[in-house]
């Protein structure tokens, strides 16, 4: 199922996390359902709050909607009986000034998920920079802070070992790869730091290293900070669209004011089956090109 909702044109790259952007990669949710390999599926699923898998698919259209009325090409993955979580598309690996870096699942829930988006760019004919080995690197924890830095966090997913091969990739390719090290419960990067802007961010105090911080403030970068309460509600997991746009969801009330408040238009569809086992905009979304 390979379709756009834009132009055709040249695909497979991205300068930073918060140009406009053009074109993404998403997989329907025809086979989603509870995996507990983060601490908040885990809780969901211990109080009894499991996947409606017809309201996901709603929920799922309405994120459809949110993109294309923001003016984003979709191009799609064919969802696979056994992979559950493929519609996280997030998560296999992370685009570049380069093309597509493929990463590696820690778990084996997520294993051969990036087969199927290696297939999707050989359809589109997407040259991909290259492939994660050894350890794990997952696009949850990865973010292009500009065209020369990708900030990769290991929490609960992306390991050390991995990040070194990632900055082995990259590091030719003219992009230093930088670690963030926060505790396992919080999974990926994006549940507790998320790019909206040019040097401008969500972000959460408690669960960033310090050192993080003092590195994004002595460049200047505006830190928005999301209370802990709607961090453990998904609430800095948002994608920023360019031109001042986040892609939020209607859960997310708090936040969502916030951004209003700083100038921001949001989009915000419902993605509450989704929220609640700790994916969101970002999770959901893969970044085929954005412009600088």
């Amino acid at each position: 199922m390979m379709s756009s909702t834009a132009g055709d044109g040249p695909l497979g790259r991205q300068f930073n996390s918060h140009g406009p952007l053009r074109k993404v990669l998403l997989c329907p949710p025809d086979y989603y359902e509870e995996l507990t390999i983060s601490e908040i599926a885990q809780r969901s699923v211990e109080a009894g709050d499991k996947v409606d898998l017809l309201l996901a698919r709603a929920m799922h259209a309405e994120l459809v909607d949110a993109l294309s009325g923001a003016g984003v090409g979709i191009f799609w993955e064919e969802a696979q009986p056994e992979h559950h979580w493929q519609v996280y598309t997030r998560d296999f690996g992370v685009n570049t000034p380069c093309g597509p870096l493929i990463g590696r699942f820690k778990y084996e829930a997520r294993w051969g998920d990036e087969e199927y988006a290696i297939a999707a760019f050989d359809a589109l004919s997407v040259k991909t920079c290259g492939r994660v080995t050894r350890g794990a690197v997952e696009g949850g924890d990865s973010w292009m802070l500009d065209e020369k830095t990708l900030v990769i966090g290991s929490g609960n997913r992306s390991t050390i070992s991995g990040i070194g091969n990632a900055a082995e990739i990259m590091k030719p390719l003219g992009v230093e790869v930088m670690p963030v090290e926060f505790l396992a419960k919080w999974n990926h990067l994006d549940m507790i730091f998320s790019v909206i802007a040019e040097r401008a961010c969500l972000y959460c105090r408690e669960a960033l290293p310090g050192e993080f911080v003092t590195y994004l403030e002595s460049r200047d970068w505006e830190l928005i900070a999301v209370p802990l309460d709607e961090v453990m509600k998904t609430g800095c997991n948002v994608l920023a669209l360019g031109d001042a746009r986040i892609l939020s969801f209607a859960e997310n009330g708090i936040v969502n004011r916030m951004l209003e408040a700083d100038g921001f238009t949001v989009y915000a569809p419902h993605l509450r089956e989704f929220t609640k086992m700790g994916g969101g905009p970002h999770c959901l979304t893969f970044e085929i090109e954005r412009d600088r």
